[in-house]
């Protein structure tokens, strides 16, 4: 009797470490497919629109091609600053622990560091997941290839600069290098 149980536990031992290890896999694999695979196919697919109408953003010819004028200056509406900076937070679907730390961070440094500027409409924060379909352009757009914090330079609806701030996640484990960082570069493009 007792060869069986040891034979027994010896074989429920092997299956669990096959569960564990067969597991393991797919959590590897998937957060691999994660980080890489919803930004290459996009960017493979050739997008190249640089507004999303659900959003409420303008989709004049000047906002779908960044560098390149519509062929007349544009008016800013009334009421619109001429100048703005969009501050943009983009992610996937799947939101690991240390990016969702990332976007609080970061939303949390535009907000305690510009709130007059938000107010005003001078910089605005957007959080935008890339794996939606009418967003898959900003992969092609601002060359993602992971959860990105990219800031815009606007003049009225023509983008004349961006940036990715690839530090942040460097500084992740930081909180106050983190926030520093972000408000640094964000000060940088409201000054120019």
């Amino acid at each position: 009797m007792q060869g069986g149980v040891f034979k027994v536990k010896k074989i429920l031992t092997v299956l669990l470490l096959i569960f564990v290890a067969v597991a393991v896999g797919f959590i590897i694999s998937g957060a691999f497919r994660e980080k890489t695979a919803p930004f290459q196919s996009a960017a493979a697919a050739g997008v190249n629109k640089i507004c999303n109408p659900n959003n409420g953003e303008s989709c004049s010819p000047a906002a779908n091609n960044p560098g390149q004028s519509a062929g007349q200056p544009s008016q800013p509406e009334a009421g619109k600053p001429s100048k703005k900076v969009i501050a943009y937070y983009f992610h996937g679907n799947f939101r690991c622990s240390t990016c969702r730390t990332i976007e609080a961070y970061s939303q949390e440094a535009v907000q305690t560091g510009f709130s007059d500027a938000l107010k005003s409409g001078i910089l605005e924060w957007k959080v935008v997941n890339v794996e939606e379909q009418a967003n898959r352009h900003f992969i092609k757009d601002y060359q993602l290839y992971s959860k990105s914090l990219v800031l815009v330079k606007m003049q009225g609806d023509k983008q004349v600069e961006w940036k990715n701030l690839a530090r942040i996640w460097e500084l992740v484990q930081d909180k106050p290098a983190f926030i520093k960082y972000v408000q640094d570069e964000i000060s940088g493009y409201l000054t120019k």
